[in-house]
């Protein structure tokens, strides 16, 4: 390590690895600091490493970003090592403000998701895909006026352009965990809507504590953590969708979405589509391994070394993945490169480019950048077990299909002698959460049904014939606001008035029998309890005209102080009609 760079007088090794280190650098003349990270002599000669060490600083510089790390200056040393000049994060890296794990403060939680989805954003439109969006990724720099801090996204080695990120020949490449379902496939064509499911599971991790783990994600992160509301799962779990298609469509979408929901309103747009049916799986993919695993320095004297955490359920059957915390799985052929791999025995399971460290106690995890290329297989005598050959697969394989096609005809056998169907699963759909203007009715509905909202008062005696003369709070949400009222109306939908009265649902308003009414048939009355609300539903199917089924429901508070009147019209397809109500929340009218 040379005494200076430039005008810069280095003062220490904040992180190396296999491909890069990253140095503490002083400015005597400006009183700055700043990090300059420096390609590996060993790589002089790797174009493709050398290429892809200067696109990082191209993108950085580029950008020219608050949001992101900025890069001053690039230039060469004496030796003909590239390196670059880049911002210093002086307050660490979120993963440092989680290793004492479980989840932040949902507060704290969503000002930082908004503020990586605004990064997020400012990378897709350069053009880019960042691909490894991860904790460690993340970092913290005090601002100018020393009172306050920013959010910074680093880490762009693994970032791809758009234009090259869609082909059939890109390769799994990004971190367990935190990684799309289409970034674990070889030939997954991506776009920045990969980057979208990143930022959604780094949410879930700041929500829940812990990372999603391998799509499709179904546990929601209030299972892991009970300040997190409905209408915040709803969104999370909308970055999360393991198609693609029914994702936010942006970052910027994503974090309007999170600052709606930081104001106390419903986020309205860019709602969840119904979830897709179970996860395709991927091919079976051959295992590969990062080339190196980066060599921490030596701490200074009284500093404790950082080791980071494993994140829990970070592994994708897709992919065998590298051991370490949240290890970045990189996109080359490991049959391209021949070089030795380092010793894996490392505290420092992570990324094979230098990473950068922030100054001061206790020293954070990793926040540099990570292109390069896995090695060839490790040599017999250095390797702590041989991989096994492919071939030994090929037996448990077969011994596995023969037990399913044995199961499979077991319980064909079983049904055919009269035993037991299994249960149908009930039908859900992916909802977003909607909210009358005076917050007293909050509900969810599915992507299609817009909130209409040109009408927020309703009169329950002028309108359903119940004693209730006073005008109360209402909600409607359908496909098609001028075709959703009327008995012979086409478009599904929801309607919920508030009402002190309790005789509900209103019996002249709520019978379909008639051919005028829909001429449905009436299925048998239900009770569903919903907190402290009580509902009575009645099914009406088969309807001749206007929708296929109208669920006609009665809702009153347990202390008998208020009601509601809820009619909910569905199209073809399965009755969500239970997994709408169960999301209802009333105050009082």
């Amino acid at each position: 390590m040379p005494s200076a760079v430039g005008r810069y007088r280095i003062d220490r090794v904040l992180g190396q690895g296999a491909f890069a280190s990253v140095w503490l650098g002083l400015d005597d003349d400006l009183n700055d600091q700043v990090a300059i990270k420096v390609l590996s002599g060993a790589l002089l000669d790797d174009l493709d490493v050398r290429n892809r060490f200067l696109e990082e600083a191209r993108i950085l510089r580029r950008a020219d970003s608050e949001r992101l790390v900025r890069v001053h200056e690039f230039g060469e040393l004496p030796d003909g090592r590239p390196y670059f000049v880049m911002s210093f994060a002086d307050r660490g890296s979120l993963s440092d403000r989680m290793k004492q794990g479980g989840p932040l403060p949902v507060s704290t939680a969503l000002a930082y998701i908004e503020d990586i989805s605004h990064g997020v954003e400012v990378i897709n439109e350069l053009g880019v895909i960042h691909r490894d969006l991860k904790p460690s990724n993340i970092l913290f720099q005090t601002t100018k006026d020393g009172q306050g801090e920013r959010l910074l996204i680093a880490d762009l080695g693994l970032a791809k352009a758009l234009a090259h990120a869609s082909g059939a020949f890109t390769l799994p490449v990004g971190t367990p965990g935190y990684m799309s379902p289409e970034q674990a496939r070889f030939g997954g064509g991506l776009d920045v809507r990969a980057d979208v499911y990143g930022v959604g599971a780094l949410s879930y991790h700041l929500l829940a504590g812990r990372a999603p783990g391998p799509a499709p994600v179904k546990v929601p992160p209030s299972a892991h953590n009970p300040a997190v509301t409905p209408e915040i799962d709803a969104v999370v779990l909308k970055a999360l969708e393991a198609d693609r298609e029914l994702r936010w469509p942006t970052a910027d979408a994503y974090a309007k979405a999170i600052a709606a929901l930081r104001r106390g309103e419903a986020p309205l747009s860019a709602a969840p589509r119904p979830v897709p049916p179970a996860a395709r799986t991927s091919p079976d993919l051959p295992s590969f391994e990062p080339y190196g695993s980066p060599q921490p320095p030596q701490e200074p004297s009284g500093q404790p070394r950082y080791r980071p955490e494993a994140p829990s359920d970070a592994e994708t059957q897709a992919v065998r993945y590298p051991e370490g915390d949240d290890a970045t799985v990189l996109d080359h052929d490991p049959m391209l490169d021949r070089r030795p791999q380092p010793p894996r025995d490392t505290p420092f399971g992570d990324t094979p480019f230098g990473r950068q460290h922030p100054q001061g106690p206790p020293p954070p995890p990793h926040g540099g950048f990570t292109p390069g290329r896995p090695a060839a297989p490790v040599p017999p005598a250095a390797a702590s077990a041989p991989r096994p050959p492919r071939q030994r697969l090929l037996l448990p394989a077969v011994i596995t299909a023969g037990v399913l096609v044995l199961g499979a005809v077991a319980t064909v056998l079983f049904r055919l002698g009269g035993g037991e169907p299994e249960p149908k699963p009930t039908p859900t759909v992916a909802l977003v959460p909607l909210a009358d203007p005076s917050r007293k009715i909050q509900v969810s509905v599915p992507a299609e049904w817009t909130q209409d909202t040109g009408e927020s008062i309703w009169n329950p005696s002028a309108n359903a014939g119940v004693d209730d003369a006073a005008d109360r709070p209402v909600l409607r949400a359908t496909t098609n606001k001028d075709d959703f009222r009327p008995a012979d109306a086409k478009s599904p939908g929801v309607f919920v008035g508030l009402t002190t009265a309790l005789t509900l649902p209103p019996k002249g308003e709520s019978d379909h029998t008639a051919p005028e009414d829909g001429g449905c048939v009436k299925g048998e009355a239900r009770s569903l309890k919903i907190g402290d609300l009580g509902a009575t539903i009645t099914p009406w199917t088969q309807c001749k005209t206007g929708v296929p089924s109208i669920t006609e429901v009665g809702v009153v508070k347990e202390d008998k102080t208020f009601g509601a009147w809820v009619r909910i019209k569905q199209a073809a397809g399965p009755d969500i009609s239970d997994q709408i109500l169960r999301t209802l929340k009333l105050q009082a009218p």
